[in-house]
């Protein structure tokens, strides 16, 4: 817990230094003479294809600025602190945003999970809130919002002049090590799953937090546990996206030996630019593509300044980042997932939700055609979604994961009372029977 407070000081320090003010003009400093002209070219391009970010914290914002979070849903069409609300996503010409449905890693905030991930958490509870308030939000502004499950209702939202809402879920240490919380889930709408978030679960080993925050390795050869197979096996039959932000460099490599559905990577950069473990590295990315043999995924290049570079963290790397992956995977593998509300400050040029076409600036800029571009905005991930979804259809005759974790000491369900005198008397004896033979 220290260790994780010092960063956020370092990092936090450094961050403000070096960033300008939020909302700063920045059109002439980053592309010159070409700027007005490439302005209207980007807002061109938005206005005909809807860009989508897969990763916006905002109703994490929402939990911490009060007692009700509920209270702030109607601020969201004025300014409310951080670096997204309605105004701001209108002024960028969002398409679409995947929401987080977040509760924080239990050691991050001082609890203590247990040495197998068994002690009592509230991070179901935590989530579930999270769901209601993020449905609150799209109920409470439709002129603004309508929901999405599918490039379809993506498509159709666009086409209706309404952001698309869509969920992500932040760390599979909220499914409370159990496969049926990640069926509820997906029938509240959670579309992807990132398998970590900065902390190890009973499923899969975590990157942690970077050079010097490292997490104790964890699982065999810091990958997926046995159950953490049957999780993403299970995400492949329920349509629900394998998300490998934040999870170790083995953890990439298990899930695309055993997915049978394209892998997403909702905010991340790649290694190769910027050395950090919560980037991809090439071999990795040699391994997302439409050859054969590939995975048909993508990759979100976030915007993070950690993650992009902190010597250098602006839109141009931003944009570093996208090259680097496109020239590994394929233009046509490449995305947008800005992390906002889940930093402590922002990249130069992209400071906020309503500075998205200044990426698409940058990237007109550097010779990328308009359909590059509309892939990159939002046509890149439908396609990873179709296929998902195409995923889902072939699988769904396939019964139910039910694999349950190997360490949990609750089951069978202690329920009946002292000596069992409350159950039915024919399952009395047979729970008798069955402690008589474990004693053995």
């Amino acid at each position: 817990m220290k260790s994780a407070l010092a960063l956020l000081t370092i990092i936090g320090t450094a961050l403000a230094a070096s960033q300008k003010p939020l909302g700063g003009p920045i059109v002439d400093a980053y592309l010159g003479p070409n700027a007005t002209a490439l302005r209207a070219h980007a807002l061109e391009l938005m206005d005909k294809y809807p860009l989508i970010d897969t990763h916006v914290d905002m109703p994490q914002i929402l939990r911490t600025l009060g007692r009700r979070p509920l209270d702030m849903v109607d601020d969201l069409d004025k300014h409310v602190p951080g670096h997204v609300d309605i105004p701001r996503m209108k002024e960028g010409k969002l398409g679409g945003l995947f929401m987080t449905v977040y509760s924080p890693c239990p050691n991050f905030i001082g609890q203590d999970p247990g040495p197998d991930f068994l002690n009592p958490l509230e991070t179901v509870r935590d989530n579930i809130e999270m769901f209601d308030l993020i449905q609150n939000i799209v109920d409470e502004h439709p002129d603004t919002f309508a929901w999405a499950y599918s490039s379809a209702d993506i498509r159709r939202n666009f086409a209706n002049k309404k952001i698309s809402a869509l969920i992500g879920i932040e760390g599979a240490h909220t499914l409370g090590n159990s496969l049926s919380t990640l069926r509820i889930y997906a029938q509240l709408g959670a579309k992807y799953l990132t398998l970590t978030h900065i902390c190890h679960n009973a499923f899969a080993s975590s990157a942690g937090w970077g050079k010097g925050f490292e997490v104790t390795p964890i699982h065999p050869n810091n990958g997926l546990s046995d159950f953490g197979r049957a999780l993403v096996l299970e995400m492949n039959r329920l349509g629900m996206m394998v998300d490998l932000a934040h999870v170790s460099w083995e953890v990439m490599q298990d899930v695309l030996d055993i997915t049978r559905a394209p892998v997403v990577f909702t905010h991340s950069g790649a290694a190769a630019v910027n050395d950090h473990p919560r980037n991809v590295p090439d071999y990795i990315l040699k391994q997302i593509g439409s050859g054969k043999g590939q995975n048909n995924g993508i990759i979100l290049s976030v915007f993070y300044p950690i993650f992009i570079g902190l010597d250098r963290a602006t839109v141009g790397r931003v944009a570093d980042h996208i090259e680097h992956i496109a020239s590994v995977c394929g233009r046509a593998h490449v995305g947008i997932a800005s992390d906002f509300d889940g930093m402590y400050s922002s990249v130069e040029g992209l400071e906020d939700a309503s500075k998205y076409p200044q990426l698409i600036m940058e990237l007109l800029d550097r010779g990328w055609s308009d359909d590059e571009i509309k892939g990159v905005m939002g046509e890149n991930l439908l396609r990873v979604m179709d296929a998902q979804d195409a995923v889902k259809e072939s699988l769904k005759h396939e019964k139910p994961a039910r694999d349950i974790y190997e360490k949990r000491q609750d089951l069978p369900a202690p329920w009946g009372g002292e000596d069992n005198k409350y159950l039915p008397t024919e399952v009395r004896k047979v729970v008798h029977a069955r402690r008589q033979r474990d004693e053995l």
